[in-house]
Order: structure tokens, then C-alpha cells, then sequence
């Protein structure tokens, strides 16, 4: 809780344990059903997360059929970087991003944006961020 701060860059190897998510059922099925809504519910402020992985795997064929071995990810990623296809289509993702990015910063109130106040940094004494906060509001929506 306490080992994160504002303009902190989370490494990749420390991003799946920023946060536990754990799914529970009678069944495969219904645990499976339960994280995947789980995760469309999950909200995450201020850094990148790879939620939409966990989604992905969990939508996915094989994992549902429990066919799984040392190669899956692999296998899963593979097929992910040839259905994306063009270019064409990665530059519309950027898009898409640049525009949620957009509207984000638009619709954060304008007392919570890092620019606003003397504190510019956003910490405040115990070194949490303007970025606890705002993704805890956000949270609560």
C-alpha cells in the first residue's frame, strides 16, 4: 500500500502483484464467469495494468477447455500479434488511446490535477499521490 507514489513507473515484473483478484465457483465455468466480471468491473487509476490480458485468457478457448501446457502464453500472445494485423489498425488503437487519455484528464476536477495548488507534485506527507486518490473517487462512481 505504501510502497508506490505519484510518477512511480510500477516494473513489469512487479505489475501482477499490485493487486490480487481472486475467483471462486462450483465449477471451471462459474469461477471463470465470476473473474471475467470481475475484471469488466476493476477500475485502475494512474498506471497501466494488464487486465485486459487476464480478460483475454479468459475468454479464450483453450484456457475454458483446461488445455493448457508451458507454451500457452506463447501460443496466446502469437496469435494475438498476427490477428491485429495492419498497421492501419495499430494506429487506430493509438487513437482510441490518445482520445480516453483526452477525456480523462478533461473530466478529472480541476483541484485534483497536478498542475493546480503549490503542490505540484501531488504528495502529500505519508507519499501517497494525487493518483490514490483520484483512482479512489473514480472507484466510487
Amino acid at each position: 500500500d505504501s510502497g508506490s507514489y505519484e510518477g512511480w513507473t510500477v516494473p513489469i515484473d512487479y505489475d501482477p502483484l499490485m493487486a490480487k483478484l481472486i475467483g471462486y465457483g462450483s465449477t471451471r465455468e462459474q469461477a471463470t464467469q465470476r473473474l471475467l466480471r470481475a475484471l469488466e468491473e476493476y477500475f485502475v487509476g494512474g498506471i497501466q495494468t494488464n487486465i485486459s490480458l487476464f480478460q483475454r485468457i479468459l475468454r479464450d478457448e483453450d484456457f475454458r477447455a483446461a488445455r493448457l501446457d508451458t507454451g500457452y502464453l506463447e501460443r496466446l500472445l502469437g496469435s494475438a500479434t498476427a490477428a491485429r494485423g495492419t498497421s492501419e489498425d495499430s494506429s487506430k488503437s493509438e487513437d482510441v488511446a490518445a482520445v480516453a487519455a483526452a477525456l480523462f484528464v478533461a473530466l478529472e476536477p480541476a483541484a485534483q490535477r497536478p498542475d493546480a495548488g503549490s503542490n505540484a507534485g501531488g504528495s502529500t506527507s505519508t507519499g501517497t499521490g494525487n493518483w490514490k486518490r483520484t483512482a479512489r473517487q473514480e472507484g466510487l462512481r
